[in-house]
Formats: structure tokens, sequence, C-alpha cells
């Protein structure tokens, strides 16, 4: 790549970063209850309760169930040795996972009166990211690769948070 390239994609890396802050900020502005600071100071950790999951549509409980394993294996992939079978299998479990979450989350608009939320522009990130990372891998772009599901990572981390907003599932099953 020339340094002219080279320049423009360290610009348009910038340029992404700041959009993503723009939209995380936006995200926890909309969302509601993720701004209830008081409620941290109410927190009493107990025993995680079911009860609020098992009470939810099997839609959501395949979310929950699918955003587990993608969190569970984040890590793991980032600390394996890459490009090995183990980070393969479980980079296509891990893709899998994440685009399963993407798409039920599409039909899942209970917080904003059957629209889509805030949210939901994590879910697009994920259906356009994924599928424009494993290409990236395959083509040897592994930087870009590497980036790309770092940002992804770091997207279902934030919207996860958000789901452990005063009100939510999360909260529920943990905190309430």
């Amino acid at each position: 790549m020339s340094k002219v390239g080279a320049r423009r994609e360290h610009r348009a890396g910038w340029w992404i970063t700041a959009g993503c802050f723009a939209v995380v900020a936006a995200v926890f502005a909309l969302t509601p209850g993720a701004a209830d600071f008081g409620a941290i100071a109410r927190i009493k950790l107990r025993a995680p309760d079911l009860a609020p999951l098992f009470a939810q549509s099997l839609l959501v409980q395949f979310h929950v169930v699918t955003v587990a394993i993608a969190l569970v294996l984040g890590p793991v992939q980032f600390a394996l040795p890459k490009g090995t079978a183990a980070h393969r299998v479980l980079g296509w479990t891990w893709s899998l996972s994440m685009y399963a979450t993407a798409i039920a989350t599409l039909f899942i608009r209970d917080m904003n009166h059957g629209q889509f939320s805030s949210i939901h522009i994590f879910s697009l990130m994920a259906i356009i990211g994924l599928p424009l990372a494993i290409w990236a891998a395959r083509k040897g772009r592994i930087a870009a690769h590497q980036r790309a599901m770092i940002g992804l990572y770091i997207g279902l981390v934030i919207a996860g948070v958000t789901a452990i907003a005063p009100g939510r599932l999360v909260w529920d099953m943990f905190f309430r």
C-alpha cells in the first residue's frame, strides 16, 4: 500500500472511531434508564434470577443465549494464537452467534413501542461488518480483519452495557 493510501486509511479509521463515539453517545442518551446513575447506588448483588428471562419470548431468550456465547468467545479469540484451526472454528462460532444475535434483534422492538430504537444501530453494524471482516481475512487483509472484529466486539459490549440499564432484562436478572 502506498503512503498516500496508508494515510487515507489511517484518517478513515479516525473518522470511523469518532463516528462510533457519536453513535455510543446517542445510544446512551436515547436508551431508557441508561443515564440513571442513582440506580448504581441502589445495586444489591445477589444470585442471578432467571425468572425474568424465562418470562420473555423465545426470541428474546435466543438473543440472550447468542449474546452470551459471543461475549464469552470474544476474549478467548483475542487470546488464542491466530491462524490456527481452533481460531477458525471458534471464530466461525463467534461470527454465527453475532450474526444470529443481530438478526434476532431486528424482531425485538419492545423498548420503543414496536419501532426500531437507537440500539439497533449495533445490529446494522454487525450485519454489515461481519461479512466485511470475514472477507478481509479471506483476502489476507489481516489488519483490517482484526480491527473489524475488535470493533464488533466493542460494539457488542457497549450494547450489553445498555442492557444493564435499570428496568431492562439484565438489570432485573442480576440487580433488582
